[in-house]
């Protein structure tokens, strides 16, 4: 099965307030989302090892991409195109060309070039268009090639996050409106606006503020950001709303320390900042444009790595790193990884770290797992936490992460008193979960943790939704239930697929 790999944390200090260069954001979204076989595959394409002019006209662009859909889709093609095809699609090396060989090409492309309204209206592609029927009995249907492409155009950008270009294009001609407060501009205080409407109509935090303690928004801009919501996700059907307003805010406005920080974001609205836009901000500004190598994460050499890892830890051929050299692995473990993520992200020194020296001394010259040369960074750093996830029982992963913030937090001023270097609050449960539940590992559903999946674990999830502070899952059951969308957190969906699987077992 292809894997889905989510894009770890990771932090950095202020940069410039400069605006960035168009489309900035976008070019450097890390190709984490691509499937293992495509890590080698791009630059083959790129390079033209592999050809991807499927026509032979000398180029290659959509209407390559729409003709090997076709082509892989039962519609008629032209023998002498259907030969060249044939010839050369087979770009996973399978020893045949199918659909996967083509939605290969279209996510190559769609990396490369985005998408823009152009590619999604069916005129675009009416020199090649062609209609398919089936009539068997009872049974009748037809289909267009412009239609079916454009509808696997929209499912790969919005896997891949690829559809930035489009939001773009749409606030930039008109189409939809970011200045949901009506001000005449689109900044941070919209984008805290829009932050607050979908905390409090889509988001589930799992250490939830409390309803009497949400900040308020009036009418007017709420209906305006609902608006916002159902233009851009219901009528463009386009996805990562949140993240493409952060990205073009960025680009807009420049980010700088204070964005960076709770206290900004409460000036802006009143106790918004304990919902934590700001590290959400930070969160994804350093995945979009790490500050050093140590900080650049790809998901897709990732699930590599930890998968060779994982294998030797099972195989007994190398055990999880005992950080401190107490000769046990337990929470301690867990939290100095988190600790020293924090400090890396946040390029602190170690004089300034509450970790003792051999902990840092540790993570900075014996720590490197994937063999890459950089020791603790933050592959090496992810590969840990899972690791001592999937190798702790259920108690001792409830006994870690539930309350997380209390307990590392009371283990961070233990090191202070010892260290005599200042304790800083840390909140590591951040937007969903732990790094560790960024990871696209099969889940079996069962959010309420009583060993079977069934149709309590959907009400059990929508109980939390509607009543996080009397409805409470634990860390397993949150980690099991997110079936939907895997990385995203406890949510409605995942209530839906629970459901859905089961209707359809």
């Amino acid at each position: 099965m292809k894997k889905l790999i989510a894009a770890a944390a990771a932090l950095t200090t202020a940069v410039n307030a400069a605006a960035l260069s168009a489309n900035a954001m976008f070019e450097n979204v890390p190709a984490g989302r691509i499937w293992d076989e495509e890590i080698e595959m791009f630059p083959m394409m790129e390079n033209g090892d592999l050809v991807t002019d499927i026509n032979g006209d000398g180029s290659f662009g959509l209407d390559d991409c729409a003709l090997f859909y076709g082509y892989t889709h039962s519609y008629d093609t032209d023998a002498e195109l259907a030969q060249r095809i044939s010839s050369i699609g087979d770009y996973d090396a399978d020893g045949k060309v199918n659909a996967y060989d083509s939605e290969h090409l279209t996510r190559f492309y769609l990396l490369k070039n985005g998408i823009f309204s152009k590619d999604t209206d069916p005129q675009t592609y009416s020199d090649i268009d062609m209609v398919q029927e089936y009539n068997e009995g009872l049974f009748s249907w037809s289909s267009r090639l412009s239609e079916d492409f454009i509808e696997e155009l929209r499912n790969q950008s919005a896997y891949l996050m690829a559809s930035y270009s489009l939001f773009k294009e749409a606030v930039e001609n008109g189409t939809v409106s970011c200045d949901v407060n009506g001000d005449g501009v689109y900044d941070y205080t919209d984008l805290d606006y829009l932050w607050v409407f979908g905390y409090n109509k889509y988001f589930f935090m799992y250490n939830s503020v409390p309803d009497s303690e949400k900040p308020v928004i009036s009418d007017e801009i709420y209906a305006s950001c609902q608006k916002l919501y159902d233009q851009v996700a219901d009528d463009m059907q386009i996805d990562w709303l949140f993240d493409y307003a952060e990205m073009y805010c960025i680009e807009e406005n420049g980010i700088s320390e204070e964005q960076f920080s709770e206290d900004y974001y409460d000036s802006l609205i009143e106790g918004s900042g304990k919902l934590m836009l700001a590290r959400c901000l930070k969160y994804n500004y350093s995945e979009w444009m790490p500050c050093n190598e140590y900080l650049e994460y790809n998901g897709a050499v990732f699930n590599r790595e930890f998968t060779v890892f994982w294998e030797q830890i099972s195989a007994g051929e190398v055990e999880l790193p005992d950080t401190n050299g107490d000769g046990i692995i337990n929470s301690s473990d867990v939290f100095n990884a988190m600790i020293f993520k924090e400090d890396l992200q946040s390029l602190t020194a170690a004089n300034d770290s509450v970790l003792p020296e051999n902990v840092w001394e540790f993570f900075t010259e014996g720590c490197d797992i994937n063999g890459n040369g950089l020791s603790g960074d933050i592959h090496d750093l992810t590969i840990l936490e899972i690791g001592y996830m999937l190798s702790a029982s259920d108690a001792e992963m409830e006994a870690i992460y539930d309350n997380i913030s209390e307990n590392v937090n009371a283990y961070i001023n233990k090191l202070s008193e010892a260290s005599g270097v200042p304790a800083v609050k840390y909140r590591p449960e951040s937007i969903t979960a732990p790094d560790a539940s960024d990871v696209d590992i099969e889940r079996s559903g069962d959010a309420n943790g009583d060993g079977t999946v069934d149709l309590s674990d959907a009400v059990k999830i929508m109980q939390a939704m509607a009543n996080p502070d009397k409805y409470q899952i634990s860390y397993i059951g949150r980690f099991n239930g997110d079936v939907n969308n895997t990385g995203d957190g406890i949510t409605l969906g995942d209530a839906q697929e629970i459901q859905s699987r089961l209707l359809n077992s």
